[in-house]
């Protein structure tokens, strides 16, 4: 009985150690579990209150992405407006270009034209230096003309008053057919009519050349339509006494007449003092 006995209070002895053992184990895992709650919930806790404090963050964060939405955006359409003012400073800026461009291109135009009226008033003046000195020269042509023509008028009164014969050269100075037919009557007066078959013999015509313009291609001779010459008539010339070529009376004046030379080569040939004939056709 006692040993019964003793074998209960061994068992419930241990079980009692056991149960004391396993609420020991109970206690001590029930601490960590709590200790683990407790860390848990204050990770929990610091969670929380890192999200509150992330969720204020990203609220900041949103406002201030809203914010820099806004200056984006205003920004874009900033950076718009400098494109378009851009784009228009760009299409001034080439219209400017374009404009000097050809500004250039008229000053340029304007110069060469400059240039070529430079040149052609510098033409201009040489040609008029020219012209007056070959007015000059005809000026002096003319009033080394009008002095000979004076003194031709002066000879030929001379000559009507019958106080110049002949030249130096010993050629008449008019030797016109008419007068010497005259001479010649007046001769046969008093002597009755010439006897039958008798032969009236003409001298020919002549003169001398007064003046030469190799310029404008003429000569000037003593004969004119007192000594009856005509327009047109043909006067051969002699230099020398040799014959160079035929001259053709275009002008007609009462002691003197123009002719032009029928020949080209005759204007380097002929000179003043030289014999004219008159031509019988």
């Amino acid at each position: 009985m006692k040993k019964r006995g003793s074998i209960f209070i061994g068992i419930l002895s241990f079980l009692v150690i056991i149960g004391f053992f396993l609420a020991a184990n109970i206690f001590y895992f029930y601490q960590k579990e709590k200790e683990k709650a407790l860390a848990l919930q204050e990770v929990l806790d610091e969670t929380r209150a890192r999200f509150k404090l992330t969720e204020i963050k990203l609220e900041e964060t949103q406002k201030e992405l809203t914010l820099m939405e806004t200056k984006f955006n205003e920004s874009k359409n900033m950076l718009d407006t400098l494109n378009s003012e851009l784009e228009k400073e760009k299409k001034a800026k080439d219209e400017a270009l374009n404009n000097l461009n050809e500004l250039k291109r008229l000053i340029q135009e304007k110069e060469e034209s400059e240039k070529l009226l430079e040149e052609e008033l510098g033409r201009a003046k040489k040609e008029v230096s020219r012209l007056k000195a070959k007015l000059k020269n005809v000026e002096e042509e003319r009033a080394e003309l009008e002095k000979k023509i004076k003194d031709m008028e002066y000879m030929q009164q001379k000559i009507e008053l019958g106080e110049i014969k002949i030249d130096k050269q010993g050629i008449p100075v008019s030797t016109s057919t008419e007068k010497k037919e005259i001479v010649y009557k007046e001769k046969q007066k008093g002597k009755g009519e010439a006897p039958a078959g008798t032969v009236t013999v003409k001298t020919p015509l002549e003169g001398k050349i007064l003046v030469v313009n190799k310029d404008y291609g003429f000569v000037v001779i003593n004969l004119g339509s007192q000594e009856g010459v005509n327009i047109d008539d043909v006067f051969s010339v002699y230099h020398k006494g040799k014959y160079i070529g035929d001259i053709k009376v275009e002008k007609l004046h009462d002691s003197m007449s123009a002719a032009g030379f029928l020949s080209s080569q005759l204007k380097d040939k002929v000179a003043e003092g030289d014999k004219v004939v008159l031509k019988i056709q």
